[in-house]
């Protein structure tokens, strides 16, 4: 989950809002299928009809799987829409612990439009190349 969330983070925001460079469209479906195929695996491998990944509670795997998962979601992509059983364990998730708790720890990477807009993008400058190179 981590690579593919994270680059469609990247491909979706960072490096057309911050670096000014356009992702080519190849680029950009091959990373949301590899995206999907992972939030797919998500929810008929590791759920499957369990309400958390490791069983009837909440565990660590879950904690790390919902942040990895709400990357692309600070991209401004809903990668819930559509994906009931996906969105009833990020209810579940956000319920175990704690709605004030779960919308704190994820308040900046939903805040990122909105920071990317108002970002100086020259001190990713210096980086560019290489971050062009990872993932484009």
């Amino acid at each position: 989950m981590r690579p593919h969330g994270s680059k469609v983070f990247w491909l979706r925001l960072m490096i057309p809002k911050v670096l000014g460079v356009e992702v080519p469209k190849e680029k950009m479906d091959a990373a949301l299928e590899d995206l999907n195929n992972s939030l797919k695996l998500i929810e008929e491998k590791f759920l499957d009809d369990r309400p958390f990944i490791a069983g009837e509670q909440i565990s660590l795997a879950d904690l790390v799987a919902i942040v990895e998962i709400m990357q692309p979601v600070g991209s401004g992509l809903d990668v819930f829409k559509g994906r009931p059983k996906l969105s009833a364990w990020r209810d579940r998730v956000r319920a175990a612990v704690g709605g004030e708790l779960f919308d704190e720890a994820h308040e900046r990477i939903l805040q990122a439009q909105e920071m990317a807009q108002t970002m100086d993008g020259s001190t990713l400058q210096h980086f560019k190349p290489k971050i062009l190179k990872m993932f484009l």
